[in-house]
């Protein structure tokens, strides 16, 4: 006969380490680690109030609420491998929007700080917002994504952690607050933010640039070489090219130092750098 597996039986003194000794839910610090230059100059500029003290450390502080991120995987259904049996296959993960609850300081800073940055978003046009004819354009990307947004996970002896990482983070929905006559309440604001995805884990630095300074690129062999350029190699923490603009066929005139004459440098998808000597 098969043997039977029955549930043992646990005495509450073997188990009761276990769930003395589970996390709890109140202790976790928020913070912002790196602002694009010009966003944080137009913050400062319009707001003096907005040091770089209260933005990196203080607002961190009057974060009261914030959710663990979670994501989810979008699967496409695969029949006839097996018969009668319908498989799923994973081919996007998607991270959901995570929601920061902060208390409202007397000088309004923490509330400042979200219209300002919403309001430089949107600050592309050239007509001043005063104006009747004033519209609304959004800045580039790479202006107004936090690369480094981390909510911290720890329990009250700081001996174990877990950091989550968000990366290009910005606000997307500031949620309406209500005020009124009643009872005397702490005002309280709930930031909804976007973001590519997360990391888990602690990072010491992340790398904002594309594949292209890393030596990928078909230009990175020439760059500094035969008196050529390379046009992508960029100084900004927050400037991005795709690899992709490399990958076509294109013809760029180059002057060879060596044989002291003109000759086209060839770029073509998936092939080596031809000189054309």
């Amino acid at each position: 006969m098969p043997a039977r597996n029955y549930p043992r039986k646990q005495r509450t003194q073997d188990i009761k380490s276990l769930f003395m000794n589970v996390a709890t839910t109140n202790h976790f610090e928020y913070s912002i680690r790196a602002f694009p230059t010009t966003l944080l100059q137009y913050v400062q500029q319009r707001e003096p109030l907005l040091t770089t003290n209260f933005l990196t450390r203080e607002l961190g502080l009057l974060c009261k609420g914030a959710e663990i991120p979670g994501a989810t995987f979008a699967t496409a259904q695969v029949k006839g491998n097996y018969m009668g049996i319908t498989q799923k296959y994973a081919h996007t993960r998607i991270f959901t929007d995570t929601t920061l609850t902060f208390m409202v300081d007397s000088q309004y800073r923490v509330m400042k700080f979200f219209q300002l940055w919403q309001e430089y978003i949107a600050s592309g046009g050239e007509v001043s917002r005063d104006k009747k004819a004033y519209y609304a354009r959004m800045r580039y990307p790479d202006s107004y994504k936090s690369s480094q947004m981390v909510l911290s996970k720890f329990d009250r002896d700081h001996f174990q952690k877990m950091d989550y990482t968000f990366i290009n983070a910005f606000p997307i929905n500031l949620v309406p607050t209500s005020v009124d006559y009643g009872t005397n309440k702490v005002l309280e604001i709930g930031v909804t933010f976007a973001y590519d995805r997360y990391v888990v884990g602690t990072i010491s630095s992340l790398d904002t640039h594309s594949e292209q300074q890393d030596g990928n690129s078909p230009y990175s062999a020439l760059n500094g070489s035969y008196g050529f350029t390379n046009p992508y190699v960029f100084s900004g923490d927050s400037e991005y090219s795709s690899n992709v603009d490399l990958k076509y066929t294109d013809y760029k005139a180059n002057y060879d130092l060596l044989n002291g004459k003109n000759s086209a440098i060839k770029f073509a998808y998936d092939q080596d750098v031809d000189f054309g000597y």
